[in-house]
């Protein structure tokens, strides 16, 4: 009784935050200029959005993009994850530290970075190659589906570890070790037990990833927007920032929302299906779980090398070019002449403008509150999804998943609609609204994660307890918290780096009072101001570089202990 007691409270709070904005815009889609306040009804907006020239375009564009962001971030992750968490790769704390540091490099950053080097106009590595090989034109066009792809495979790379690594690292290698003394090879061994055992959260991370690129902002808008490559978030943003009318379209932008709620009800409805089973494989049940490392032998180096080129194209090249940018005078392509005219002036000048400084204040209290909030209602949700057998938890688990399938940029447009409407909640145009807004987004990443790994705990372990005269919240606090700590540290790890860094929703919601680093970079980037832009970006990616640091520190504390 007291955990279907506990189901209501939470049930109400994911109730009022992912389905009170979607409501409501369906309610203004249904408005003239998209405000409840509009007079009269109507279907123009439909007709406008579903029989308009740039609806199948936009679409196609979107999925391809999608799709293949998603499977090349989910191939090449949940080997990065299998790898780390379950062979002898050498050096593997700093291999953990070098697929985690990338996190600290913000998408908008990243593709800036990528657009730096392989610009066909001015890109580094274009005329490097030129000059090398004897090239005529610039053998890449980061300006391309292509381009887009890879750098938002860089961007998710260290998500789908993160969401991989905690169940790689908690299966029972007792299972490997039987197959192994049974003749097995490590390919049997690979497809016949590891994945299968690993499914939740395989597919877990897939229908996230696949969502997160439905509605991603930082990467299309930066690389193919100035190309009219458009996806449905820049496309989107087109309608509210950049509008042939010069006022915002809220409402085309509410009857497209319609169509991706209905994209999103469809994946979790395949993810629940495909999950109910999950207690199979369950694998940690008390004694006799050792972690040991699967021999890779020949292969251990060839493998090192691998986590280095991935290190290198999605750190240390991007920090270089954006460091010599942001010590360039003004955008230019990067030589060796231009070298002589390095100056430390957009540093100088970033360390001491007010409203600069003001962004770091609100970017740090928004992220540390966003990322505390999401990793206690993500263990709470779980809890209650994975461990509860009452009704409703399930419509708990789908409540939580629900926003992740809507565009920042239209979650941006529903808390407008909601906080213009509740004015008796004053947060709209303050740092709070932005604080709802990731809470909302990023439970569905927290709750994927935890849930993955909550599955793989057998519920002996608590039965024991319990028989013991251990209570429920006992049972959570001595038990279950510190076997799923590693997944709360991450979620909160990710929260905060991708709060601090997030674009698309704070675009739409910034204000005078709200301002935040991401805001500022895109100002300066699509104002033409890259060296601004880099280095403001340079002091972001120290400040999360110097975050996930400490965090592996107190990772590897734990694995010692």
């Amino acid at each position: 009784m007291m955990r279907r007691l506990a189901l209501l409270p939470l049930g109400l709070l994911l109730a009022y935050l992912a389905v009170v904005p979607l409501i409501l815009l369906g309610l203004a889609s249904l408005k003239p200029e998209g405000f409840l306040d509009d007079e009269g009804w109507t279907f123009d907006n439909w007709r406008a959005v579903y029989l308009g020239p740039q609806l199948w375009p936009m679409l196609g564009n979107t999925l391809v993009f999608a799709l293949g962001s998603t499977a090349a971030a989910l191939l090449l992750g949940t080997l990065l994850a299998w790898l780390v968490e379950r062979t002898d790769l050498p050096g593997r704390g700093l291999v953990r530290v070098m697929i985690i540091l990338p996190l600290a490099t913000p998408p908008l950053l990243l593709a800036i970075a990528w657009v730096l080097l392989l610009s066909p106009r001015t890109g580094f590595f274009n005329f490097a190659l030129m000059g090398a090989l004897g090239l005529d034109r610039a053998p890449f066009d980061i300006f391309s589906m292509g381009g887009m792809v890879f750098v938002e495979t860089m961007v998710l790379l260290p998500s789908v570890y993160l969401m991989l690594a905690p169940a790689f690292r908690n299966m029972d290698p007792n299972l490997e070790h039987a197959a192994f003394v049974s003749g097995a090879s490590v390919w049997t061994v690979v497809t016949r037990i590891v994945l299968p055992l690993l499914r939740p959260a395989i597919l877990a991370a897939a229908v996230f990833m696949l969502i997160v690129c439905l509605v991603v902002f930082d990467v299309p808008g930066t690389i193919g927007m100035p190309v009219r490559i458009f996806v449905v978030s820049s496309l989107v943003y087109i309608w509210a920032a950049e509008s042939p009318t010069g006022l915002p379209l809220y409402g085309r932008i509410a009857a497209l929302a319609v169509l991706f709620v209905v994209v999103l009800l469809a994946l979790a409805l395949v993810y629940q299906l495909l999950s109910l089973q999950g207690q199979r494989f369950a694998t940690i049940s008390g004694k006799g779980y050792r972690p040991r490392p699967m021999p890779l032998g020949r292969w251990r180096w060839a493998a090192f090398a691998g986590v280095w080129t991935y290190f290198f194209l999605a750190t240390i090249a991007p920090l270089a070019v954006l460091l010599v940018t942001s010590l360039l005078p003004f955008q230019t392509r990067i030589t060796w002449e231009v070298l002589d005219r390095l100056t430390l002036d957009h540093h100088l000048a970033f360390l001491g403008n007010p409203r600069l400084l003001t962004a770091v204040r609100n970017t740090a209290i928004i992220a540390l509150v966003s990322a505390s909030l999401v990793a206690l209602l993500s263990l709470l949700v779980s809890w209650a999804v994975v461990r509860s057998r009452a009704p409703g938890r399930r419509i708990i688990d789908l409540l939580a998943f629900l926003p992740l399938g809507i565009p920042g940029v239209m979650i941006g447009v529903g808390l407008i609609t909601v906080y213009l409407t509740f004015t008796w909640i004053p947060i709209y145009g303050t740092i709070w609204i932005l604080v709802v807004a990731y809470v909302t987004t990023f439970l569905a990443y927290g709750t994927r994660t935890t849930n993955g790994v909550l599955v793989q705990l057998h519920r002996d372990i608590e039965e024991a307890a319990s028989v013991a005269g251990a209570g429920y919240w006992t049972v959570l606090r001595r038990i279950v918290l510190p076997l799923a700590l590693p997944a709360v540290i991450a979620v909160w790890v990710w929260v905060f780096a991708h709060a601090a860094r997030e674009l698309s929703t704070a675009l739409m919601l910034h204000g005078r009072h709200n301002t935040v680093i991401s805001t500022l970079m895109w100002n300066f980037w699509s104002g033409g101001d890259g060296p601004r832009a880099a280095a403001v970006g340079v002091w972001l990616m120290l400040a999360l570089f110097l975050l996930v640091g400490l965090w592996q520190l107190l990772v590897r504390r734990q694995e010692r202990a």
